[in-house]
């Protein structure tokens, strides 16, 4: 559903969540290696993730720097880490691309994707970095390591 840049924006997201405190910072090769995705990708996923008008993760420099997420960073939505990465439009737009599809002007598949659109729109502003990282259905373990 999603560009590759915001699976890895998503995934690194919780695994940072997961995984460190202010006090306890996760460099760039521990992220890559923990959501299994290439270090240089990564580094430009987190750049995203940083910046200032849309600050999902904080970055520290130096030699204890690192990245880490603050509780009130926790507390942002999902839809926030996928508007970071400038992809709302994915779940936004019509799904077959068409420019000038509409209620008064829809295509073939909308009056079908919309409610989809509605519902995904929902869940993905109402569940909470939090939510993903303390739920027990967890998907994402400490540990796991992805295929690439």
């Amino acid at each position: 559903m999603f560009s590759k840049s915001t699976e890895y924006a998503l995934r690194a997201t919780i695994y940072i969540a997961i995984k460190s405190s202010e006090e306890n910072k996760v460099g760039i090769q521990e992220i890559a290696e923990g959501i299994g995705a290439p270090k240089a990708f990564v580094a430009k996923v987190l750049q995203q993730l940083t910046k200032k008008e849309k600050s999902i993760i904080v970055s520290m420099p130096g030699r204890s720097g690192g990245f880490y997420i603050t509780e009130e960073q926790k507390k942002k939505s999902i839809y926030s880490v996928i508007e970071a990465m400038d992809e709302t439009n994915v779940i936004t737009d019509c799904v077959l691309g068409l420019p000038h599809c509409s209620d008064e002007h829809p295509c073939s598949m909308h009056k079908t994707y919309k409610g989809i659109k509605i519902e995904l729109l929902n869940m993905f502003k109402q569940k909470s970095i939090n939510d993903i990282v303390n739920s027990k259905d967890r998907l994402i373990p400490i540990n796991l390591t992805y295929p690439k």
